[in-house]
């Protein structure tokens, strides 16, 4: 198991990492580890779903993410986690 760091410590372009045309730029991990998959370049991210998550770790607001099962709600939050 790799060692977590307490709070995201590098500056990460969300146009760069994620793909969206955007200039917000938002806190995340410098390192992989339990809580920071491995990046799936195939991943295509919905950009308002995306946007509206990172928005919600940039203001530290809770964000609800709902659908029905096998439409994508655990791969966002998990990707998300990254950026």
């Amino acid at each position: 198991m790799l060692e977590q760091t307490a709070k995201p410590t590098e500056d990460i372009d969300v146009r760069e990492v994620f793909g969206i045309d955007s200039d917000m730029k938002v806190k995340g991990f410098a390192d992989r580890s339990d809580r920071v998959p491995d990046i799936d370049s195939t991943y295509k991210f919905d950009r308002d779903t995306t946007l509206a998550i990172l928005a919600g770790f940039a203001y530290n607001r809770r964000v609800m993410i709902q659908g029905y099962h096998g439409t994508g709600k655990s791969p966002i939050s998990s990707r998300s986690r990254h950026g």
